[in-house]
């Protein structure tokens, strides 16, 4: 195999990839394999998989700021980087709208607040920071570094930093930065997933989720080789390549805030994929609750998850990483069954809708087994009501005609027609035919609604 598949893409991105960057993977990667020497399945399998943890599995091109106070001074924080924001300062940021939040991080990071970041990234204009944040599927930060992409690409990405931020540039980027020195294809030939993160993040940030996408990526891409082919990229190989960042202090990824969410992006997401592995969050709206509280306990209790569990949406972020990577475990791990993916764990009792379980997880259930039944039987007898009601006299009058002019038949065709007059006559029993069909459609929406409740109890959704 020389080439990658929308399918082993999606199989390693997980359900959410957006189609668009998936397809601008599979369209590049000829390209890709002749520019980033992408050669055999070790490497293929680790360039794939740095770029699954910085776009979250294919589902975000740029950073957003959108921290909290803990957050912030966890990775920007005195001792931590040389911003050295203090506690202070980062609940202060933290405190700031979403709309505003991204801007002046990123501006006091990489930007002017930052003198020795603003000398690295020649961020030197007041809103550099904030227009040359990490973006594209490497999250390639700094003025400095969009410059090159932009030598090496030929896209006016300093002139418009949002090109960084389309599916076709952005993967033309990050196969660039991936070659810059040799150094992420000697690391993944090494199968050194830590020393490739450290290049490319320049930290550590994320290496949970990176190793479970390397997993994926491993399997899927198992029998992957290829020889570099020839001209496919107009791009020069006598081009300088950028120069690496330090990697102490290179940038980390920041999860970006979608503009129609309504509350933090990761807790929405986290909650989303909670209650697709069975475990109900309350309203998914993106805000801390006693919903989401219950089912992130739920979850990493299941799946022994020793963390600490948090009680607002500052202690969520602490663990946030570690949440996300369990959950990525769950969705793409293979069950004894040959089916992928983990749900919820339940008792054979609730597996098999034990009748006492269900009338104590799901009460509801008893009387809308009452209204079925009865809504059902009305409705059959007031379709045979129906039916007898409006017909029985004209059957009656029709069968005494023909038995009373049994000798005449054959004499009076128009007697036929006549007969056919009694058949048509017979009134359409509109309103009682029309009640059978509510009851029985209220009989259905019972049912339904009985086994939408059984089914919650059966996966364990409904406590």
């Amino acid at each position: 195999m020389s080439n990658v598949t929308a399918a082993q893409i999606k199989a390693i991105a997980g359900s959410s990839a957006r189609n668009d960057l998936v397809a601008a993977i599979v369209r590049g990667w000829p390209a890709a394999v002749q520019k980033a020497k992408l050669t055999t399945a070790k490497r293929a399998a680790h360039f794939v998989a740095q770029i699954m943890t910085e776009t979250g599995g294919l589902r975000i091109l740029e950073e957003s700021g959108a921290y909290s106070a803990p957050r912030i001074m966890t990775i920007f924080g005195v001792g931590n980087h040389s911003a050295a924001i203090t506690a202070s300062e980062a609940k202060r940021i933290a405190a700031l709208p979403v709309a505003q939040r991204g801007p002046v991080l990123f501006n006091r990071v990489y930007g002017v607040g930052n003198p020795r970041k603003m000398k690295e990234f020649k961020n030197t204009g007041p809103n550099d920071g904030w227009l040359y944040r990490g973006g594209g599927m490497m999250q390639a930060t700094g003025k400095s570094n969009y410059a090159a992409m932009e030598k090496k690409t030929g896209l006016p990405l300093v002139a418009h930093p949002e090109l960084l931020h389309k599916p076709d540039s952005a993967f033309m980027a990050a196969y660039l930065e991936w070659i810059q020195d040799g150094r992420c294809n000697a690391a993944a030939d090494r199968d050194d997933v830590t020393a490739v993160r450290k290049i490319i993040n320049g930290g550590t940030n994320g290496l949970a989720e990176c190793k479970v996408f390397l997993a994926k990526a491993k399997k899927v891409l198992v029998d992957y080789s290829a020889d570099a082919p020839v001209g496919i990229l107009s791009v020069s190989d006598d081009e300088p390549e950028p120069e690496p960042i330090d990697e102490a202090d290179a940038p980390p990824n920041v999860q970006p805030v979608d503009p129609t969410v309504d509350g933090d992006p990761i807790l929405r997401d986290v909650q989303e994929r909670l209650k697709a592995r069975r475990y109900p969050p309350g309203v998914i709206d993106g805000k801390w609750g006693g919903g989401i509280s219950g089912a992130l306990s739920g979850f990493m209790n299941d799946r022994g998850l020793r963390l600490h569990l948090p009680t607002n949406i500052e202690e969520f972020h602490e663990i946030a990483d570690e949440v996300r990577a369990e959950l990525l475990e769950a969705e793409t791990e293979v069950q004894p069954d040959g089916s992928v993916g983990w749900f919820r764990p339940v008792t054979e009792a609730r597996a098999n809708a034990d009748p006492k379980i269900v009338k104590e997880l799901a009460p509801e259930v008893v009387p809308q087994k009452r209204g079925f039944f009865a809504a059902l039987w009305a409705s059959i007898v007031a379709g045979a009501s129906a039916i007898w009601n409006w017909t029985s006299d004209y059957v009656s009058s029709a069968w005494d005609f023909f038995t009373g002019h049994k000798d005449v038949l054959d004499d009076h065709p128009g007697i036929m027609s006549t007969a056919w007059h009694y058949v048509t006559a017979v009134p359409v029993g509109f309103w009682l035919a029309g009640l059978a069909i509510a009851l029985a459609y209220i009989a259905f929406t019972a049912l339904q609604a009985m086994k939408i409740s059984t089914k919650s109890v059966q996966t364990g959704e409904r406590q």
